[in-house]
């Protein structure tokens, strides 16, 4: 099983919980973070992001998109290409689901943003990877989607563990 690890609140508590039930079964669990290098402080965010894997018991993998960084549609782009490099990196380890943190307040979001126009598909908590033929075989499970970002930035001070804020989250654009 692998999650995604953007450092961030959500993703820090989803690995943290997936963490605590692979060592439970004995599981190995493998943590991917991608860095889009779109702002000067993802290589720090990155190192960040592996350390708190490993910290919990999980190998950890950074990949790294170096994609065109200016244009229409960059976001969709660093979407494409995070679920493409993902899915390749979980793949090659035999991981066949990878958990993603969305939670409750993506799922408001997306609600919003498609009430405006966007064609942003419906955030579902099971879903096959929308990348071919990288993603072949590989599932996407988003086990957060109950819960809302605060209450897991509740679960991740009592312990003790940091994340880091992507002022990128707080623009409305």
């Amino acid at each position: 099983m692998a999650v995604a690890l953007s450092g961030g609140g959500d993703s820090m508590a989803l690995l943290h919980l997936a963490a605590d039930w692979a060592t439970a079964r004995g599981r190995r669990l493998l943590a991917l973070t991608v860095d889009h290098n779109l702002n000067a402080m993802s290589a720090d965010w990155t190192l960040f992001a592996g350390e708190a894997a490993r910290a919990v018991g999980a190998e950890w993998r950074g990949l790294s998109w170096d994609g065109a960084r200016a244009g229409p549609g960059l976001t969709a782009r660093a979407r494409a290409a995070r679920h493409g490099l993902i899915a390749e990196a979980a793949r090659a380890a035999g991981a066949r689901v990878v958990l993603l943190a969305q939670t409750l307040d993506d799922v408001a979001e997306a609600d919003w943003m498609r009430a405006r126009g966007s064609t942003l598909g419906r955030v579902r908590e099971w879903s096959p990877s929308p990348v071919w033929p990288q993603g072949r075989g590989l599932m996407l499970l988003r086990p957060l989607l109950e819960e809302r970002r605060e209450g897991l930035r509740g679960f991740l001070r009592a312990r003790g563990q940091g994340w880091v804020e992507d002022p990128a989250n707080g623009d409305e654009r």
